[in-house]
Formats: structure tokens, C-alpha cells, sequence
């Protein structure tokens, strides 16, 4: 903003709003390509390309989805394509982030997703499956 103010991200309806999907990114929809399976939690992501998006909830549980609707444009989001939504955890960041960051960091079974914007980070963890 020119006031000088911090942009609000989150919760902003003209920016990412609550409990509605929203389709992580600026344009075009972010494509995950997984040559292995994925295990999140209870829910297994078989080996494909997939678009990611997300449902941010302020109080209730967030969501990350994988859509098999890909090569879209990133709005509207397609819900009906989702092969899998899985619980995507809310925490607070140290500092302020003004740019969008979608990380995969590896850890020794998995890894784990995270996005992060603003003084909110998002994440997901992953085994791959054997």
C-alpha cells in the first residue's frame, strides 16, 4: 500500500481469502510432477503431474489440493479435479515475507511443502512411498 502500511495477504478477499480455494500462485497454477508416490499422512498421491492449490482457513484446517486438471490458467480454481486435499498446518513466521515462497525440503523419508507469505507459513509433510 502507499500509506507505508504492511500489505495484507491472508484473509485479503482481493488477495488470498479465507476457507476458499485459491490458486497458490500468481497466474498461471503452480504444477507439482512427482515421479514417485507420495504419502500425506493417510492419503497417498500416486506418481504424476498435478496442480496445487489451497484452501486457507484463519481458525478451522487449511488445506493443500492436488488437482489432476493441469496446464490451466490459474483461476478459476477447479475443485471437481481434485484427486486428493490433504490437512496443510498454519504457523507463524519469525518476520514479515513480502514475496510468495512454495519450498519442498527434503528430510530422510519424505520431505515436506511449505508456503509461506506475509507472517504465515503453511506445511505439509511427506513420506515417498516404497
Amino acid at each position: 500500500p502507499q500509506t507505508g502500511e504492511i500489505r495484507k495477504i491472508w484473509g485479503n478477499p482481493k488477495v488470498v481469502p479465507w476457507d476458499k480455494a485459491w490458486r497458490l500462485g500468481s497466474d498461471e497454477a503452480t504444477l507439482l510432477i512427482t515421479p514417485v508416490a507420495l504419502v500425506f499422512g493417510e492419503t497417498t498421491i500416486p506418481a504424476g503431474a498435478y496442480t496445487l492449490y489451497m484452501v486457507p482457513s484463519e481458525n478451522g484446517v487449511s488445506k493443500l489440493a492436488f488437482s489432476s486438471n493441469i496446464a490451466k490458467w490459474g483461476i478459476p480454481v477447479d475443485e471437481t479435479a481434485d484427486v486428493a486435499r490433504v490437512n496443510f498446518r498454519k504457523s507463524e513466521l519469525p518476520a514479515q515475507l513480502d514475496q510468495l515462497t512454495i519450498a519442498v525440503e527434503n528430510t530422510p523419508t519424505g520431505g515436506v511443502i511449505k508456503v509461506s507469505w506475509e507472517k504465515t507459513q503453511f506445511a505439509a509433510e511427506f513420506t515417498v512411498k516404497e
